[in-house]
């Protein structure tokens, strides 16, 4: 029996899973998969109830995406696995983007072609089902789920390889628990921070991919996230789904989680169960860097005028908080915000001298497509 020990909570994880797990069958293969998660990036959302950001809202309860806004499928691996979710019932595909840019002398959002999709209920329990779903299909059948998350105390932080058995274990923290043996592990995450103290305790044979994923380079942002609680018929509200924003200094993207296609019924833009409008705006990549070190109340002033002259079409800050009366949920930093491809000429990593893996969505691009990619090759 060959033992591969996956690690990582994304879609390069849970394709990596699937692959693996699905090819073993097929060919009557003698692998045993352990899966090990522990935290989403992509999949944390924040109740407006709560400001814990890992709050699960309850269905019908407002929420916020934290992370990936939206999923575009580009590859055909990605695709089938949007309709593979979409029968579960577990995304949609009707989240409306537009593109407005900031240049023009009346700028105004203009619609593409194909709608967004995203997670049923929000991307977090949209990723926490995947991997239910997952773990219960392959069950019995070659697949071992070990969950870090909320169980922190069976969370993996490192690896080692025994030399005289070329064999590989995965710890917890402090060493409490040791899984393994493995002839294979595969990692499934990218920033250095995470990647670096996994993999030290590898010695020699963790070496080389440790030092060759510290070139992993992630840019940041800032996330604001409001509440309307005025206003929901304004045009310029019932026009907003997704937005990108090019050409701008301060913001690039603008969201409104609750016209997402799930949680309550939108028709036509109107809310039904009177929700209130939940808008995430994202900073450009560019703004956050200059402004990491500065005063939040100085960056949350600048992201909402920004707001406020693009998407609510107010000229102050003033005007914005009559007609709007936003109220501001949370201001996050996410210093790992959106990966920089740093891998050319192949979608995954491999040692084959180690037997040691590696994907998602830096070996491809910056987009969950790629992560789906990379792993499903890996």
């Amino acid at each position: 029996m060959v033992a591969v020990a996956v690690v990582g909570s994304g879609v390069a994880a849970i394709t990596a899973v699937r692959t693996l797990c699905t090819s073993s069958l097929e060919n009557n293969l003698p692998v045993q998969v352990t899966w090990f998660t522990a935290r989403r990036k992509m999949g944390s959302t924040q109740s407006s109830l709560s400001n814990s950001p890992m709050a699960r809202p309850k269905p019908g309860d407002p929420f916020f995406d934290y992370g990936c806004q939206y999923m575009s499928p580009v590859s055909t691996v990605f695709r089938n696995e949007l309709e593979r979710w979409q029968e579960l019932g577990l995304v949609g595909n009707q989240f409306e983007v537009s593109v407005l840019n900031a240049k023009d002398v009346h700028p105004k959002m203009t619609k593409l072609e194909s709608p967004g999709w995203v997670g049923n209920g929000g991307m977090g329990p949209m990723l926490e089902k995947l991997t239910i779903q997952t773990r219960e299909e392959f069950a019995g059948q070659g697949l071992e789920h070990v969950s870090g998350f909320p169980e922190v105390e069976r969370q993996v932080t490192s690896t080692h390889r025994d030399e005289n058995t070329q064999k590989w274990f995965l710890n917890t923290k402090r060493q409490a628990c040791e899984f393994g043996p493995f002839d294979y592990v595969i990692g499934c995450f990218g920033h250095p921070k995470r990647t670096d103290p996994f993999l030290k305790p590898g010695g020699d044979a963790a070496k080389p991919m440790m030092e060759f994923l510290k070139g992993v380079k992630y840019n940041q942002f800032f996330a604001l996230q409001i509440i309307l609680e005025k206003g929901l018929d304004s045009e310029e509200i019932k026009n907003l789904s997704g937005c990108h924003i090019l050409n701008h200094d301060v913001i690039s993207f603008v969201a409104d989680n609750s016209k997402k296609p799930h949680q309550i019924e939108v028709q036509d833009g109107v809310r039904e169960n009177g929700q209130k409008p939940h808008i995430t705006i994202i900073s450009t990549a560019n703004f956050a860097k200059q402004n990491q070190k500065a005063n939040r109340k100085m960056v949350q002033d600048r992201i909402m005028e920004s707001f406020a002259n693009l998407i609510a079409k107010e000229t102050t800050r003033q005007g914005l908080e009559s007609k709007f009366q936003p109220k501001i949920h949370r201001l996050n930093f996410w210093g790992d915000g959106r990966c920089v491809k740093v891998v050319d000429g192949t979608d995954f990593l491999f040692d084959t001298s180690v037997n040691l893996g590696w994907c998602g969505d830096f070996c491809v691009g910056p987009s969950v497509d790629s992560a789906a990619i990379s792993g499903a090759s890996v």
